[in-house]
């Protein structure tokens, strides 16, 4: 059994980033922009991150469930980074 490669990520050309990609890298690649809904801007640009580097992984060439797991994964790490920034906004300002 051959190991996948794992050289550097793949570009994302910037105006078709979702080009070539199947339907469920899509719905994975955009899951993390729905921090936008409840994180506003914060969330905003934290999720345009991991969607970006979901991108990236859709593109390695490691297998699908390795594919998935990674990606949810950036997902929930996007959530948990925000709840950390959000934490720390609210104990900041409310003292």
């Amino acid at each position: 059994m051959s190991q996948p490669q794992l050289g550097p990520l793949a570009p994302v050309d910037k105006k078709k980033p979702f080009a070539g990609l199947t339907p469920w890298q899509k719905a994975l690649s955009v899951l993390p922009l729905a921090l936008v809904a409840v994180g506003g801007l914060i969330g905003g640009v934290l999720g345009a991150l991991a969607m970006l580097t979901n991108v990236k992984i859709a593109r390695t060439q490691l297998s699908t469930p390795v594919k998935v797991i990674a990606m949810l994964g950036t997902a929930v790490a996007a959530l948990l980074v925000f709840l950390v920034i959000a934490a720390a906004l609210s104990g900041a300002l409310n003292g």
